[in-house]
C-alpha cells in the first residue's frame, strides 16, 4: 500500500491522548488509503443500485 508519509505524530494524528480506536467514522474513513476508499465507495454505489432495482 502507498503511504502518504504521515506517521500519525502530527496534528490530527493518533496520539496517546486520542487513540485511533476512539475515532468516529470520519476518522476511520480518512485513515484509509485512497484505493480502499474508492473500493468501498464503489461497492456502496453498486449495493445502492441493486437495492433500487429490487424495489
Amino acid at each position: 500500500m502507498a503511504s502518504n508519509g504521515d506517521d500519525g505524530t502530527g496534528p490530527g494524528g493518533s496520539t496517546a491522548e486520542h487513540p485511533a480506536a476512539d475515532g468516529g467514522v470520519v476518522d476511520r474513513w480518512t485513515a484509509l488509503d485512497r484505493g480502499w476508499q474508492a473500493l468501498a465507495l464503489g461497492l456502496g454505489i453498486v449495493a445502492a443500485h441493486l437495492v433500487g432495482q429490487a424495489l
